[in-house]
């Protein structure tokens, strides 16, 4: 099958990564992949080398190309399409005139809020073009398309964690508002070996034997990198979904929103994913949380962090139970696939008679 995938890069590593993940895993089970995107410099740091049989990278941004020679494809996927009127360069528009009849579906945002179920394989239609697009809501129902997870290592799969509590590996990628300060300052003063590796720099002006910068990795090597840590604080989406896979305990770091919608996703995530915890850990966990996202205003996140700590058997525990859960649910690739198969051949597939 020829694949279009179109991803316009937006900030941080979230749409690129997001898209990038997704094309690998569809150009692994023997598809020609396109990934479309503007941003050359973030998806080579990303992909630097060429992994995956089947997969080009296209910077749709170059004139040179030409992209009504894509006319063929057989399924174009569109990333957080809400995005498109950030971005100057609008090469979904020219793909949607070149493809009127190729499906066309839009992935959204992940989230636990209930309504995703109503609206997953709901469709659109452009009054102008008529064009039609499919929208797909990544999930954690039966009635959603799940999570990308058939790429997953097999051979970290259900492996543990061998730090304690006073000897703990902590992984942080997080957003410049988070209290890092706090947290580096916070195992800086404490009698444990907590050590913090860090996917970034540093706050400016704190040295802390503690503390270690960590290089930039691929993301071929993402999910090596969470499986050395014993707890992981994560951010957007990507990262988010690849510690749950992981089985770790997690801290995670909304992308926050100028409307505060964020908030009511973090909470609505928390509601499902701290189902059956002891009411103390619940309670502890989501202090951190609320803190790490700045949703309590006169949080110390010092304190939080200190009394989540008694509870991470309890959550090492849980986070194990909780990738299995992930791993029997439903799969985005496969889900993306088997619609496909399901629809009406565009004019590429229809046999000459």
């Amino acid at each position: 099958m020829q694949i279009g995938i179109v991803c316009k890069v937006i900030d941080n590593f979230g749409d690129a990564g997001f898209s990038l993940r997704l094309a690998k895993a569809l150009a692994a089970q023997s598809n020609h992949v396109v990934l479309f995107h503007d941003d050359p410099v973030t998806l080579h740091a990303l992909y630097p080398a060429d992994e995956i049989a089947g997969l080009s990278l296209l910077d749709a941004r170059d004139t040179h190309h030409k992209l009504k020679k894509f006319g063929g494809l057989d399924l174009i996927v569109e990333p957080f399409g809400t995005s498109s009127e950030q971005t100057m360069y609008r090469f979904d528009q020219e793909l949607k005139r070149i493809c009127p009849q190729t499906p066309w579906v839009l992935i959204d945002y992940l989230s636990s809020e209930d309504w995703v179920e109503d609206f997953h394989l709901s469709q659109s239609i452009d009054p102008v073009t008529g064009h039609v697009t499919t929208f797909f809501y990544p999930g954690f129902t039966e009635k959603t398309a799940g999570l990308i997870h058939c790429d997953y290592p097999a051979h970290l799969r259900n492996m543990t964690t061998q730090g304690s509590e006073n000897n703990l590996k902590v992984f942080v990628f997080s957003y410049p508002n988070a209290p890092l300060a706090e947290l580096i300052d916070c195992c800086n003063t404490t009698d444990t070996t907590t050590r913090i590796y860090i996917a970034g720099p540093k706050p400016a002006g704190i040295e802390a034997a503690c503390v270690t910068e960590l290089a930039f990795r691929p993301q071929s090597d993402f999910d090596d990198l969470l499986a050395e840590h014993d707890v992981l604080f994560v951010r957007g989406e990507d990262s988010f979904v690849r510690a749950q896979l992981a089985g770790r305990p997690l801290v995670w770091q909304i992308y926050p929103t100028d409307d505060g919608a964020h908030a009511e996703k973090l909470s609505k995530f928390f509601e499902r994913y701290s189902a059956g915890l002891t009411p103390a850990c619940k309670t502890a966990l989501w202090d951190c949380w609320a803190c790490w996202n700045g949703l309590k205003n006169t949080c110390q996140f010092s304190t939080s962090w200190k009394g989540l700590q008694v509870h991470l058997p309890e959550l090492k525990t849980h986070a194990l139970q909780w990738q299995l859960r992930l791993f029997s649910g439903p799969e985005l690739v496969r889900q993306l696939l088997t619609w496909r198969l399901l629809q009406r051949p565009t004019l590429s597939e229809q046999i000459d008679i």
